[in-house]
């Protein structure tokens, strides 16, 4: 039997496992809630992926690696600190954590180089040089992730509450968010807040939505944003020649509106914008390659 690799996808709405070999379909396959490192903390997050591991791996064989993308892995070195404790819960498995962007990145099979973008509940940018990863952006929410779906989200709550204060236009979008709380939204200001990131990033495909049908305080909403991340693609490009000769790679949950994004950010970077790729395939088969390109002794096809 082939060596079997596992891969994680850890995002801050859902989290995805995946074993096979690094050639072939995979054995066994798992989707669990959000898995934000920083968002869970050092010590949840390490017995929620080490339970995951546990789970996907039961009733195999010894699994020849794993590499784990988590999102908020970069943060005060929570990542290093996790991968300590899983390889202490697992003395026998090599593993290795970092950002979730390398899934999408691997998945692109993007190895030259290049500038990727995550658009998820959070939002980030990351030069690849071939050597390492240089991180753009990545603020958190307090401050602002530009394109991520919190950002959306929360330009859409501000746009409902402008208009019911009587300062804002309505609208499609405006409509929309005021039919998904069914009540005065200044009301549910304490349940958002209560509910963490994820309540107001599952805003954002009303905007996207609004904004595909042309109602213009949506479109003004993902203009914004996509002028953020163009902004720091722009950066990222600029500082790194390395990254810069390959295509901006795409992922995140907001990405499943290529149709969308796609025009929307080449406007965005203006005339010289370089070629975008969205992966076809989910990230954690690209969380996958990773493990099987790391721990495998010859590399894959």
């Amino acid at each position: 039997m082939q060596p079997l690799f596992l891969g994680v996808d850890g995002g801050g709405t859902k989290t995805d496992v995946l074993v096979g070999p690094a050639r072939g379909e995979p054995v066994r396959r798992l989707r669990l809630g959000g898995g934000n490192a920083s968002t869970l903390g050092e010590d949840r997050a390490t017995a929620f992926y080490g339970d995951a591991i546990a789970e996907a791996s039961a009733g195999l064989p010894p699994l020849a690696g794993a590499f784990l993308g988590l999102a908020g892995s970069a943060a005060d070195g929570i990542g290093v600190r996790i991968a300590e404790r899983l390889r202490a819960r697992f003395p026998g498995l090599p593993l290795e954590i970092g950002p979730d962007i390398r899934c999408v990145i691997e998945t692109a099979e993007a190895d030259g180089g290049c500038v990727a973008a995550i658009l998820g509940t959070g939002g980030c940018v990351y030069a690849d040089d071939g050597a390492a990863l240089h991180r753009y952006g990545g603020w958190g929410w307090l401050v602002g992730d530009p394109g991520s779906g919190f950002s959306l989200g929360l330009d859409a709550v501000r746009a409902r509450l402008a208009f019911d204060e009587g300062f804002g236009p309505g609208g499609a979008l405006v409509d929309a968010v005021g039919a998904a709380f069914g009540r005065p939204l200044i009301d549910c200001i304490p349940a958002m807040q209560d509910g963490g990131r994820g309540r107001v990033a599952a805003l954002a495909p009303l905007v996207l939505d609004a904004a595909a049908a042309g109602d213009p305080v949506a479109r003004g909403i993902l203009g914004r944003n996509l002028a953020g991340v163009a902004g720091l693609v722009r950066a990222a490009r600029a500082a790194h020649p390395a990254a810069a000769a390959g295509p901006v790679v795409l992922g995140g949950g907001l990405c499943a509106r290529a149709d969308l994004l796609g025009p929307a950010l080449r406007a965005a970077l203006g005339p010289d914008a370089p070629p975008l790729l969205f992966p076809t395939r989910e990230p954690v088969f690209g969380a996958l390659r990773r493990a099987a390109r790391l721990f495998e002794r010859t590399p894959p096809c």
